[in-house]
This record gives C-alpha cells, sequence and structure tokens, in this order.
C-alpha cells in the first residue's frame, strides 16, 4: 500500500488559496502552513493554521471554521496578545517588538495570510503596510519612537582589558539554588553580607522586596554600580526599572552609580553596543564573591515564597566564592559602566510615551496567565546547597565576547560547542526557548551539535518553557535542525541550564537564539564538578518527569491520530 506523503507548505498553501471563503470567518486573523498541535503536543499532521482573536463555542454553524480542508486539518489557535495588537494597530506593534523583550519575539512563517483579504502578511498589498504606513503618519510620537530605534547609532563593543576568559582550576566554596525554592532566601543572605560594595549587571529589577534588601544593605560608606537595561515592563513586577533607579538614587545618593545599559531599544541612552538586550544576571560582592544566575531581580525569578506572584519560574543560580573568578567578571561589568556612562541621556518624553502606550496596548491585548498548578508544598522545596572547599574548574562565558586572538569564534559558542561534543552519555539542557535554525553559522552549528549527539545515541533531553517555547517548537519542525522528538514543554521555565554526562553545568542567561549565543551581553559559567552536577541532574530529572510534557510523543510521531475535538471555528 502507498505510503501517504506528507503536504508540502507550499501545496497547503494552495490549498488555503482555493479555500479563503471557507476560511474568512468572523474573529480569523490569519491562516498558514503549519503542524497540528493538540493540547500542546504535535500530533504528526500538517495542518492549516487559523489564528483567531479569542476561541468561543456555541457558534452558529455558519461562523465555525471547517475541521479539515481536503485532507489538511484546520487547527485553531487563540492570537497572542501581539498578534492582536498586529491585527489592529500594527504602528503599536511594531514599536513593542522593536522595544520589547526578546522572549516577545514572533517567529516568521513563510505564506501566512493575514485575514479576510487573504493577501501574504508581509506582501506591500496588504492590509498590515497599509495601516502601518497610515498609522505612523497620523501618530507623530510612534513615528519619532521608530525613527529613533532605525537610526540610533552603533558603537564598537569594548571588552574588559587584562582580564582574559580562560578556565580557572580552583578549591573554593560554591552556594548551588534554583528558584522558586530557594532563590530568594540565597540572594537575600548573599547581598547580606557586603562589606564594602555591589556591583550589578541586570537586565531587569522590578521586585520591590528586592529593592528594598539593597537599600538595608548599602548603608554606611558602602557603594552600588549597577548598569541596568529597560525592557518592557514585566507583568509580575512591583516598580518599573526606572523607579527602581530613582528609588535607589534617591536613598542610597551619591554611593550608587548607575547607567542605563548601551542597548538599541533603551531610550536612556544615545548609542547602543548591544543590538537586543543588556541580558546579563551577576552581582560581584566585595570584589571576592560572585552571584550569577538565569534570573532577573524580579518577582517570578525569585519569587517570595510568603506571597508568591502568579508566575514562579524556574531558574538556576550559584554564588562563587572565588576572588580571580569575581575579579574577571567585575571587570567586564566596570567597563560597561565605562563604556555606557558617556551615552547616557534624560529620556525623550515623546519617545517614551509612544513606547509606554504600545506596552500598554499589548498588555490589554494579553491573554490571562494560566491558572497556577498546585503548588510545591515547603517539604518538596529543594534547598540551596553550600559546598565547601571544594575543588573544579569553571569557565567563565560571556557574549558578545570572542576568543582571544581569534576575533571571529565567538567566547561562549566555542565553548558550548564543545562541552556538547564531549557528552557521552547524557545531555540534559532547560532552556526559555530555542530558536528554531537560521540557515547558516554558528547558531546553526549549536543545533547541528545537538542533533549530532542524539544520533550518537546520548539521552538528550531538552526542557523548553510552555510559554515561550512552543512557538518555536512548531517553527524547528518544518525548519532546519529539527530536535522536536527531544523536546518536552514545562510551564514558567525561565532557566538556561545543562547538565552533561553528571560532570559538568552550565549556569547562564544566555538563551538559545542567534542574539543570545553572540550579540546580547549574557554571562555565564561551566563548573566542572561531580558533586555540583549531582545537585543540579535530579532537579532537571524531577522536572522532566513531574512537570514537563513531550511536545512530540513517539506514539503520535510513529502513528498519528487526531484527537476528537468539538467541531469549532474561532471557538474550537
Amino acid at each position: 500500500m502507498p505510503q501517504k506523503t506528507t503536504p508540502t507548505p507550499k501545496a497547503i498553501d494552495q490549498a488555503i488559496r482555493k479555500n479563503l471563503t471557507r476560511l474568512r470567518k468572523p474573529g480569523v486573523l490569519a491562516v498558514r502552513p503549519g503542524y497540528e498541535i493538540a493540547k500542546h503536543q504535535l500530533t504528526g499532521k500538517s495542518a492549516i493554521v487559523a489564528t483567531v482573536h479569542t476561541k468561543r463555542t456555541g457558534l452558529p454553524k455558519n461562523e465555525m471554521l471547517p475541521n479539515t480542508i481536503g485532507s489538511i486539518p484546520v487547527d485553531v489557535r487563540e492570537a497572542t496578545g501581539h498578534q492582536r495588537l498586529r491585527a489592529h494597530d500594527p504602528a503599536a506593534a511594531a514599536l513593542v517588538q522593536a522595544y520589547g523583550r526578546p522572549e516577545d519575539k514572533e517567529p516568521s512563517w513563510p505564506f501566512e495570510r493575514e485575514m479576510p483579504s487573504g493577501q501574504l502578511l508581509e506582501d506591500p498589498q496588504s492590509m498590515k503596510p497599509q495601516a502601518l504606513a497610515q498609522l505612523t503618519a497620523q501618530q507623530p510620537a510612534t513615528k519619532r519612537a521608530l525613527g529613533a530605534h532605525a537610526t540610533k547609532q552603533p558603537i564598537q563593543y569594548v571588552p574588559a582589558a587584562n582580564a582574559p576568559l580562560v578556565p580557572i582550576s580552583t578549591t573554593t566554596t560554591i552556594t548551588a539554588h534554583v528558584s522558586p525554592d530557594a532563590g530568594l532566601a540565597t540572594l537575600e543572605a548573599f547581598l547580606a553580607g557586603t562589606q564594602k560594595s555591589l556591583i550589578v549587571g541586570m537586565y531587569d529589577f522590578t521586585s520591590g522586596r528586592i529593592l528594598r534588601t539593597f537599600e538595608s544593605v548599602v548603608v554606611g560608606s558602602k557603594t552600588l554600580q549597577m548598569v541596568l537595561d529597560n525592557p518592557a515592563p514585566n507583568p509580575t513586577r512591583d516598580q518599573t526599572d526606572t523607579q527602581t533607579v530613582q528609588e535607589l538614587d534617591g536613598s542610597i545618593g551619591n554611593r550608587a552609580k548607575i547607567v542605563r545599559a548601551l542597548v538599541r531599544s533603551d531610550t536612556f541612552v544615545s548609542a547602543w553596543m548591544f543590538p537586543y538586550a543588556y541580558h546579563i544576571k551577576v552581582i560581584v560582592r566585595d570584589d571576592t564573591a560572585l552571584w550569577l544566575s538565569s534570573g532577573n531581580l524580579n518577582n517570578s525569578n525569585q519569587p517570595d515564597l510568603a506571597s508568591p506572584p502568579h508566575t514562579e519560574d524556574r531558574d538556576w543560580h550559584v554564588i562563587v566564592e572565588d576572588e580571580k573568578l569575581a575579579k574577571i567578571f567585575a571587570a567586564y561589568l566596570n567597563q560597561d559602566f565605562a563604556s555606557a556612562r558617556q551615552y547616557q541621556v534624560l529620556q525623550p518624553s515623546n519617545v517614551a510615551a509612544a513606547v509606554s502606550d504600545a506596552n500598554a496596548k499589548l498588555a490589554a491585548e494579553a491573554n490571562p496567565p494560566p491558572a497556577q498548578s498546585v503548588r510545591a508544598t515547603m517539604a518538596s522545596l529543594v534547598p540551596a546547597k553550600v559546598f565547601k572547599n571544594i575543588s573544579v574548574k569553571i569557565t567563565p562565558l560571556l557574549t558578545p565576547d570572542t576568543l582571544q586572538g581569534d576575533a571571529a569564534k565567538g567566547q561562549y559558542i566555542t565553548n558550548i560547542l564543545q562541552l556538547i561534543a564531549s557528552a557521552q552519555k547524557t545531555l540534559y539542557i532547560q532552556l526559555q526557548y530555542i530558536e528554531a535554525s537560521t540557515g547558516t553559522g554558528d547558531y546553526d552549528a549549536l543545533l547541528r551539535a545537538i542533533a549530532e549527539r542524539v544520533a550518537a545515541g546520548v539521552d538528550v533531553r531538552l526542557i523548553e518553557s510552555l510559554q515561550y517555547g512552543e512557538k518555536w517548537a512548531e517553527k524547528m519542525k518544518s525548519t532546519g535542525v529539527d530536535l522536536t522528538a527531544n523536546i518536552s514543554l514545562q510551564p514558567d521555565v525561565h532557566n538556561k541550564g545543562f547538565v552533561v554526562d553528571s560532570r559538568a553545568v552550565v549556569v547562564s542567561s544566555q538563551n538559545f537564539s542567534p542574539a543570545g549565543i553572540r550579540e546580547n551581553r549574557d554571562a555565564g559559567v561551566i563548573i566542572e564538578s561531580e558533586e555540583i552536577a549531582k545537585y543540579f541532574g535530579p532537579i532537571f530529572i524531577s522536572d522532566w518527569n513531574q512537570k514537563a510534557k513531550p511536545f512530540a510523543p513517539k506514539a503520535a510521531a510513529q502513528q498519528p491520530k487526531r484527537n476528537a475535538r468539538a467541531k469549532n471555528a474561532p471557538g474550537k
């Protein structure tokens, strides 16, 4: 019996174009070729993906979308906030994408068509570019904000002098801990130990409790130096990053030296060194100890278990009490501070207002947070563990730095490729998201390196955030290196951690994206230690077994069966 061929995206697009009338239903925003996903899992079938404003039930028959067109399933997805905003206010959507968080970036899909026109989304004749041009002409502040982003001056990245990013063999004390279990309490204890100074590089600082801790710690003659990004407001914030800066300036005075990072989207600087984000999460205490994390100083990454937010993210953190390592990271933070200091400007009110207005519009379109799963009991929380006088090899990781003497090779990607290639038995990676292949370059080499470990029989397990990873996992299925058979999705993951062969651990802020491995300011460490691996490894396995769900179940991949679903439309 001849095997059925899988329709190509081009063939699916032909079916879409022939059946636009059947797909032109109230509430449908866009249609495209893709893959059917049921309950956040691939079924193995190519599909027509119809994005609807809101899923609804009880629709009259004439407003329902078909279950199939020919033999192709029609998979109905509820729109994200950005997709809703793009449909009715593309100028605000463009502003949000220009000034937004990296994780909120939307994949581009070949053959995606806007509805009801049926034109390709990026076609000059479609409604989107026409509406974008019309709205920006009518909104001078939006036009200025988009123009300011497009024309901001790029400057060359300056690394720290005399601080080589090479492995360090040392005997030291390391405190390993994770969020939500013990992140906040361990961080506060670290801050409380400050004797002289804190040097900080941070993407987001919007926790009121951590702000109060800083104010209580940096007293007397103690000093604070910080380079801070200015991302779109975190949904769990107590205050904005700007309010954090104002509060610290007011309470600590001239002992606080705070600058905004040289990021293209930051309205507080006149030039950019990092095109997308100052995404680092590092605190150096007294030039002798280092706190390094995948998590920011916000409520979702460092949740207060006595008053938890609606989102409690999985993040990994380490405190390394090693003067040599601390001084390396301090050197880079000091250089970032010196580079940024000369480009600080008063925030232009018209640009700031336009960005703030666009973010408010996006927030109004956002879906409500999913219902929180049953929280872990205090008895099941994993405590921090202090490893005293432990002998380890630690490799600092920084982007966008390059290898000493070879500017063509990224320092992070080179070390990570070597680490992945060294995996003989197990390779466990937990990330907020993994962008799909770009087609060329070192990012594709990273994904291929993981695929090669799969082919070599290594137990490769990849956990991604359900909220941010699913869109890229579907894209990965149709583009370039396909790792979907090894991916599981877990709610509320912000981590960027590895455990390799129960002998090495990565704790870092680098997401798997071209910008994350090359261009953003990010930081991490490779810690070669069986003891540290034995701490983080079981936490990963517990997440894999108890919290994550396979994105592409083997049974579905081998013999895809369409789940029974009620007839639907925008309400399927």
